[in-house]
């Protein structure tokens, strides 16, 4: 029995190849913005059924505003705007996400608005790269990824991150108390969170913060079941003995880091 529905495999809904084109020549026609382009599934080529809309662009000063009420305007004549939630608002950017009532549930747009200040991506980086629409104000720009940051912020994050995993006792209090909440809790807290950003300054270096954002696709396939075992619980015993293995595998990883960096 599924728990969730298909996408709507309807011909009358509005396709996201619509909804782009439709957004990229509305958005153009407004000289206030200076470039638009698409991030995430769009930009490296992993489009699926399920894949949101990751829409950026840059404004000049003062035209943020202006820039996402144009957004409102274009979506409402395809239809009904049936979500719109801006959930960040700085002085140089805001994100807002709209939906519109006839498309697909999974069709949500991210709309990212900066102010002009240039929006620089590592050159060869097959994570986050830009899709670019148009750029007259010539904002996007690449450059090769800093070594000497990268090995500093390692070093920095191992050394801190290796503090908080040598908290297990943090846990195994709770174990030995029986209580099974507060020790899966501690668990996610202090192992589990640190273990995956270890992963990532191994394998995703210029990510380490993406935490679980798609880290199937981003860890080797035999790293990434043994991450997604030690999240199956079901018992304190359990809790116990994956506690041991994700406090193993947390050092295996940093281990390596050291090393590399000598």
């Amino acid at each position: 029995m599924r728990i969730f529905p298909e996408p709507p495999n309807n011909p009358m809904s509005i396709s996201r190849d619509f909804l782009i084109d439709t957004l990229h020549q509305g958005l153009a026609a407004d000289p206030a913005i200076l470039a638009l382009w698409l991030e995430g599934a769009d930009a490296t080529g992993h489009v699926d059924l399920y894949s949101d809309i990751d829409l950026c662009c840059a404004v000049e000063a003062d035209a943020m505003d202006a820039a996402s009420a144009r957004v409102v305007q274009i979506l409402a004549t395809l239809g009904t705007i049936d979500l719109i939630e801006r959930s960040t608002r700085a002085k140089d950017f805001q994100f807002t996400t709209f939906h519109l009532a006839d498309s697909s549930p999974y069709l949500l747009i991210d709309f990212n608005v900066f102010v002009d200040r240039g929006s620089q991506f590592t050159t060869g980086d097959a994570i986050e790269k830009p899709l670019i629409l148009f750029d007259r104000g010539g904002v996007i720009r690449f450059a090769p990824a800093n070594a000497q940051q990268v090995r500093a912020h390692l070093t920095q994050r191992l050394q801190a991150l290796s503090a908080i995993a040598a908290q297990d006792a943090r846990i195994e209090k709770y174990i030995l108390r029986g209580e099974f909440l507060e020790a899966f809790g501690y668990y996610h807290k202090w192992l589990l969170t640190s273990l995956i950003e270890v992963l990532r300054l191994r394998y995703t270096p210029l990510h380490p913060d993406y935490f679980i954002v798609h880290i199937s696709r981003h860890l080797p396939a035999h790293v990434l079941r043994r991450l997604e075992d030690l999240f199956k619980i079901s018992s304190l015993e359990e809790l116990a003995r994956k506690s041991r293995a994700a406090r193993s595998l947390f050092e295996e990883t940093a281990a390596f880091l050291r090393s590399a960096d000598e």
